[in-house]
């Protein structure tokens, strides 16, 4: 089952700010962004505690998400490059 991945306002602008700087760190962050659909808890993803949010650390930056399994959905909280 695949979840839906949802990129809040603040993620946006760090993404729209990213892909100007940094074409090549916008793909990896798009390539990962779309794994989290098909597997939202990644070995290299940390739980924040019982929060139920996490961080996914990648070469060019790291990604705060939440899941919401009863909406079957990924938000994506905020980016910020490494």
């Amino acid at each position: 089952m695949s979840l839906t991945v949802v990129v809040q306002e603040t993620a946006l602008r760090a993404l729209a700010r990213i892909r100007s700087e940094d074409k090549e760190a916008f793909a990896a962050i798009r390539q990962a962004l779309s794994a989290l659909a098909d597997q939202p808890r990644p070995d290299q993803a940390v739980a924040g505690g019982g929060s139920g949010i996490y961080r996914l650390h990648l070469p060019s930056a790291r990604i705060l998400y939440e899941i919401d399994e009863s909406a079957e959905t990924v938000y994506i909280i905020n980016v910020a490059p490494t």
